[in-house]
C-alpha cells in the first residue's frame, strides 16, 4: 500500500503515548487510531480498519471493545429485519 509521510505535532505524540495505545511504536499508534477513527465515522468496516491498523479483526475488534466502541454496526433496520425473521421462523415452527 502506497504510503505518505505526515508531521505529527510533539503534543499529539506525548498525547498518545498517554493512551491505550501508549506502548507500541509511534508509528503505529498514529495508524490505529485512525482506523478507530474512520471506523467509528462510518467510513469504513471494521475488517478494513483493522488492515489500516495492521492487525488481525479479531484482536482489532478486542481493542474495540477495551475502548467500549462496538464493533458491530446494528442499527434500527438490522433490527426490523431479523425481527421479521425470527417472526416467519416462529410462524413455521407453530
Amino acid at each position: 500500500m502506497p504510503t505518505v509521510g505526515v508531521d505529527i505535532p510533539d503534543e499529539v505524540v506525548t498525547l498518545l503515548k498517554g493512551s491505550r495505545l501508549g506502548d507500541r511504536p509511534v508509528a503505529e499508534q498514529v495508524r490505529v487510531a485512525l482506523a478507530i477513527h474512520l471506523f467509528q465515522e462510518g467510513v469504513i468496516s471494521v475488517g478494513k480498519a483493522a488492515a489500516i491498523a495492521g492487525e488481525p479483526r479479531a484482536t482489532f475488534e478486542l481493542l474495540l471493545g477495551e475502548m467500549g466502541i462496538p464493533p458491530v454496526r446494528y442499527g434500527l433496520e438490522d433490527y426490523r429485519q431479523d425481527r421479521q425473521a425470527f417472526e416467519r421462523a416462529r410462524q413455521k415452527r407453530a
